[in-house]
């Protein structure tokens, strides 16, 4: 007598004939008085314990059927039947690891439980990627998002961002959006990890541990201080002192802008314990703009000032006065109308705001500077504007007065070269 095969859901699959097999899925169903029925059976549960272990899908999968495939060591679920032309479809099963190293043998998509940094990752193919959480438990240090509730207000979260370090979850700043009071003995809700003592007030922008949001100080209600000290930027404690020559590190400097016709001292601060002090052998006028000094020290060689050019010119170069503009570039020998050189590194610069580089370059005026030359140059040589333009040449016993450029500090014997020269 045949029997019917339903599904889970009570859906009619198959009906099996007496001493015959179904093979409408990828179990072998045994029909009644079947010969050799054991081993149909026997396979059927080493198909099942296998999950039908193959690379190629299973050929008549129901939905839910599990399919392990070899070829990339994924174990598969059907979520679609076959119908008609249309193959069944299966997706992988994602797999998860839980170890202190990472896995070596993983395909893409995998999941790993690090128990170290106690946090999930998964393998992109190339490397392991965080899941999360974003911080892990060996990160003592991180911002959290979080809320707080305003005691005036209890009903309503006001949310903020949380420096955190530590084990114990310290917070030592908060930055919020809004300004509000809180309450350590306000326990419903009950109390945040921000709620205590050092934060009894939070203000709009950053709030210190232990800061009054009144006052902005971040040290007074700790330390004791009576002076008010903010915080700016990146300071804990901002500098707020008297003037440069009783200044220390524990009270800081504060400036303002003047332009009153007074002599005032230039403070210096050691780098090392933020300690002013003044010289009496420097002073500066803000009406007048003028520095005092007894002496000044420059690291380069010239004395220089911008002019405007006819075109860019490149350092070393010797210029006249001429050209559409001020300076400009000369094919004559001994040229009196000779200006100076292009400097690179003016120890002086005047008429700095004329221009820039490309437009006014500075003309070295006196002192040591490099110079393009051309032809046989010697040390000592008096030297004049060539033929060749932008380059000087050693000045011939012909050549007209008031055309010398300066002396070479350099030589050489012949075609173009660059060499130091001392301008006259």
């Amino acid at each position: 007598m045949p029997y019917i095969i339903n599904k889970t859901n009570g859906q009619q699959l198959t009906i099996v004939q007496d001493a015959s097999v179904d093979q409408t899925t990828d179990l072998i169903f045994v029909g009644r008085n079947y010969s050799g029925y054991g081993e149909i059976q026997n396979e059927n549960f080493l198909k099942l314990l296998e999950n039908f272990s193959n690379p190629t899908p299973p050929a008549s999968p129901l939905i839910g059927q599990t399919w392990y495939n070899t070829s990339d060591n994924t174990l598969n679920v059907c979520y679609a039947e076959a119908s008609g032309t249309v193959a069944a479809k299966f997706k992988p099963l994602s797999k998860l690891n839980s170890s202190e190293t990472a896995p070596t043998d993983v395909d893409q998509g995998q999941l790993w439980y690090d128990l170290i940094s106690g946090q999930l990752k998964i393998w992109s193919g190339v490397e392991y990627v965080t899941v999360g959480p974003a911080t892990g438990a060996n990160i003592k240090a991180q911002w959290r998002s979080d809320f707080e509730y305003n005691v005036l207000t209890p009903d309503i979260p006001v949310f903020n961002i949380k420096a955190v370090l530590g084990t114990n979850d310290e917070v030592i700043a908060i930055v919020s959006a809004e300004t509000y009071d809180m309450d350590d003995a306000y326990t419903t809700p009950p109390s945040y990890a921000s709620r205590t003592a050092t934060f009894t007030k939070i203000a709009k922008g950053i709030t210190l541990q232990g800061a009054d949001p009144v006052t902005g100080s971040s040290r007074s209600e700790v330390t004791g201080l009576t002076t008010s000290s903010y915080f700016w930027g990146t300071a804990a404690e901002a500098l707020n002192a008297l003037h440069a020559d009783v200044a220390t590190a524990s009270s800081g400097i504060s400036a303002e802008t003047t332009n009153t016709n007074a002599t005032y001292w230039v403070p210096f601060i050691n780098t090392v314990t933020n300690t002013a002090y003044k010289s009496s052998g420097i002073t500066f006028n803000p009406s007048s703009g003028v520095l005092d000094t007894t002496a000044s020290r420059a690291r380069y060689a010239d004395l220089a000032e911008r002019y405007e050019a006819d075109a860019v010119y490149e350092y070393g170069t010797v210029l006249i006065i001429g050209g559409d503009k001020e300076v400009t570039v000369t094919d004559k020998y001994a040229d009196t109308r000779v200006a100076g050189i292009v400097s690179k590194n003016p120890a002086y610069m005047m008429n700095s705001e004329a221009g820039t580089d490309e437009t006014h370059p500075f003309i070295a005026l006196k002192g040591r500077v490099l110079c393009k030359v051309v032809g046989t140059i010697n040390k000592g040589d008096l030297l004049v504007t060539s033929t060749y333009p932008g380059h000087a040449a050693s000045w011939a016993p012909h050549a007209q007065e008031g055309s010398v450029i300066g002396k070479a500090l350099g030589t050489q014997s012949e075609g173009f070269g660059v060499i130091e020269v001392l301008v006259v």
